[in-house]
């Protein structure tokens, strides 16, 4: 049985956020209307958590190929410790589609089904936190709900003390500490990232 090679897939991930980050920086010199470069900022913020969130999903099934005895225990079945990889995506989506969410409910989710060794275990609080409002930008971006924007008003908004809506593009454009706040986004989803590898076996 293949087994997925989860150290690549890290690496692939890092390399999607430099391509990420690439594109923000061209984004002064390129684009030259306020209104364009925060659309931009918003689409490249999607991106990452869409890349984000891919990574997740990939590296949760690959874990699971590797080894599925938490899942069989989980579950209650005899199973073999290697599963195929499709297999390990089609015991969670049949019904549906997998969401992991925020960084918390990704961690129980793994634990629950990977064990307790699961790669995700080491992120970080500070760096959960961060991926966790990049996610709540993102949803208000894409669903604009009164869910998604009381999300992002409570998460994201109010701890940097601003009580007005403000536009989640203007947010990102916003410098703080001599870097936008997308820019520092995209470093706790590296951050993360390292985090899962560091805990991946060679």
């Amino acid at each position: 049985m293949r087994k997925a090679d989860l150290r690549k897939r890290c690496r692939s991930f890092l390399a999607d956020l430099d391509r990420i980050t690439d594109r923000t920086n061209r984004l002064e010199k390129q684009i030259g209307r306020r209104g364009d470069r925060r659309w931009a900022y918003e689409m490249l913020a999607v991106s990452a958590v869409t890349a984000w969130s891919d990574f997740a999903e990939d590296i949760f099934y690959g874990s699971i190929n590797r080894d599925s005895s938490a899942l069989a225990k989980t579950v209650g079945l005899a199973l073999p410790k290697h599963l195929a990889l499709p297999l390990c995506e089609a015991l969670f989506t049949t019904r549906g589609y997998l969401d992991l969410g925020d960084v918390g409910n990704l961690k129980g989710t793994a634990k629950k089904y990977v064990g307790a060794a699961h790669p995700f275990k080491g992120i970080q609080s500070a760096t959960s936190q961060a991926i966790d409002r990049l996610i709540a930008v993102r949803n208000f971006i894409v669903h604009g709900s009164r869910v998604a924007r009381a999300t992002y008003l409570n998460k994201v908004l109010k701890p940097k003390s601003i009580r007005n809506l403000v536009a989640p593009g203007r947010f990102l454009m916003a410098k703080e500490s001599g870097r936008t706040r997308l820019a520092a986004y995209l470093d706790a989803l590296r951050s993360g990232a390292a985090a899962v590898l560091a805990a991946l076996s060679p």
